[in-house]
């Protein structure tokens, strides 16, 4: 039997990440039920998520919009815009209080220290309404001097995909936003920073996306599931016969803030049911879900199975 939480300890020290099934979550750290339909993503907590087999872990980030008001004081805010805070878009990922990016690092610190058999791949994103220098890389400014700086033994901050003796113990980080500054371009993890929006199948080389997520109805719920299928296999296919490493990153989010059907929780739902997971295969890549504990995280477990 499996021990998700362990589940990487099995698995050869030579072998790419992107050569695994890997179950990730879509706005991982949405979790809260104070909030609303649309911007929560998840059912239970990162670390519930952790220790039930997803070891890709999707975050946005934002300034805290709340810093040094009155609201923010009410909601816990500090006195540093800088101190980033969890967004779904522009909105927070919930209603009494902020999420702190300082947080969820935490947790995933904390699950890699006492889990030294497992990574967990971290992707970052900049979302919200806060602004930010970008000529001047201010948003990797702050990531570098007030997060990574002080844990870099225990994150992989190389851009190659790593074997998984590289990777043990560590967070990876996926970033999903530029550095201008050549110096420090090799020094924020795996660059993914660019692909077409709402793309069905868009390959940059060493890592290749399936992100179709702008629903009109939710008829485009099945659309959405032979895209996700159409990636699975792609992704089975390449690691099949293919020795370079290229990381797959399948998600199956979608919505339309104006239709109820496509809120992340009724999609979610729908995509369970046109059961992608008969597509599963030992080298699907990263397959990016919302609401993963559905059914005893059955889609999670179902492809962490598929490693062995």
């Amino acid at each position: 039997m499996v021990d998700y939480s362990n589940w990487m300890k099995d698995i050869d020290d030579e072998t790419h990440i992107s050569k695994l099934a890997i179950p990730g979550t879509h706005n991982s750290a949405a979790c809260f039920n104070l909030a609303p339909p649309s911007v929560q993503c998840q059912g239970a907590s990162v670390t519930d998520q952790l220790n039930n087999g997803v070891r890709f872990i999707d975050v946005r980030l934002s300034k805290d919009f709340f810093a040094n008001n009155l609201v923010g004081t009410l909601l816990g805010s500090g006195k540093d815009e800088n101190d980033l805070v969890v967004v779904h878009g522009n909105f927070p990922v919930k209603l009494n209080g902020v999420e702190k990016f300082s947080s969820v690092l935490n947790e995933l610190l904390k699950f890699v220290d006492e889990h030294n058999s497992e990574t967990v791949i971290l992707s970052l994103k900049q979302e919200g309404n806060g602004k930010w220098d970008n000529d001047n890389d201010e948003f990797p400014k702050v990531l570098e001097e007030k997060y990574f700086n002080n844990y870099k033994e225990k994150l992989y901050l190389d851009t190659g995909i790593p074997k998984l003796r590289d990777a043990r113990g560590k967070v990876v980080i996926f970033r999903r936003f530029g550095v201008r500054d050549q110096d420090k371009n090799n020094q924020f993890g795996i660059p993914a920073n660019v692909w077409s929006y709402n793309t069905t199948d868009d390959d940059r080389g060493s890592y290749c996306v399936q992100d179709f997520c702008e629903f009109k109805t939710g008829e485009d719920i099945s659309k959405k599931c032979e895209y996700i299928k159409n990636m699975i296999n792609k992704a089975n296919e390449y690691n099949s016969t293919q020795s370079d490493p290229k990381l797959f990153v399948n998600f199956c989010s979608g919505s339309n803030f104006y239709d109820k059907d496509c809120w992340p929780s009724n999609v979610s739902e729908s995509i369970n049911k046109n059961k992608i997971n008969e597509s599963y295969a030992k080298g699907c890549g990263i397959v990016v879900l919302d609401f993963a504990e559905r059914e005893n995280w059955k889609m999670t477990k179902e492809l962490v199975d598929k490693n062995f």
